[in-house]
């Protein structure tokens, strides 16, 4: 099955026209990509990997969601309260406790789960401290209510950088794209607002909870000083 996506000004019969003689000329049909599945993470990890750099990369991660779950957009609205200069991550960390040269949020979600974390680049011996105070942080958001306000900002940014996305029609083509080809309602960028509106602080808590509770893998690269 093919999936065909055009935004923009165009003229519809032209290009229908187009892609059924690109069709006719090529009838090869592509192998169905073999299934996956991710192994259960059973018990946390530590990784340590020894370089010589007097720079410690911290990255803790856990696993996540995938691209069918609506938690989805809970996740996003976590991302968005740790990231940034304004974010959790960055103030207690960075501004407060001078421990990092850089700290962010990542995430990704994918066909068969996904994983959420954060990466911190420090001094080496501060390496531990650092991975104390970012598990405080993921522990605030399991134990303790987003404000209202906090969490309105984060909406009114996530929000924004999606309007601003779709000021170009090729985003627009390949979000459509994308959602139909992973099975997903190819209308979720007109309705983005609405979902991401609709999250609770008490939906924030009980993802935190999940999602933070769980095993997790943490990998640093340093010297000898920066090992947990």
């Amino acid at each position: 099955k093919l999936h065909f996506v055009l935004a923009g000004n165009i003229d519809r019969e032209f290009w229908i026209d187009r892609i059924e003689a690109a069709l006719n000329e090529n009838q090869a049909k592509a192998e169905p990509a073999p299934a996956l599945s991710l192994k259960p993470l059973d018990a946390s990890k530590m990784i340590f990997e020894k370089s010589e750099k007097e720079q410690a990369h911290l990255l803790v991660g856990y696993r996540s969601y995938g691209l069918k779950d609506d938690r989805r957009y809970v996740l996003q609205i976590i991302q968005s309260l740790l990231a940034g200069q304004g974010g959790r991550l960055f103030l207690e960390l960075r501004d407060k406790e001078s421990l990092a040269y850089s700290v962010s949020p990542t995430r990704l979600e994918g066909l068969e789960g996904g994983y959420f974390g954060a990466y911190i680049g420090c001094s080496p011996e501060k390496t531990k401290k650092a991975h104390d105070m970012m598990k405080i942080e993921f522990e605030k958001l399991m134990n303790v209510r987003v404000p209202d306000e906090e969490l309105a900002r984060a909406k009114r940014y996530m929000i924004g950088r999606h309007d601003i996305d779709l000021q170009r029609t090729s985003a627009i083509a390949s979000s459509i794209l994308y959602e139909d080809l992973y099975g997903l309602d190819y209308n979720e960028i007109l309705t983005y607002k609405r979902h991401v509106d609709a999250v609770t602080p008490e939906q924030i808590q009980s993802v935190a909870r999940d999602l933070f509770s769980g095993p997790s893998i943490t990998t640093v690269v340093g010297p000898e000083t920066s090992r947990i």
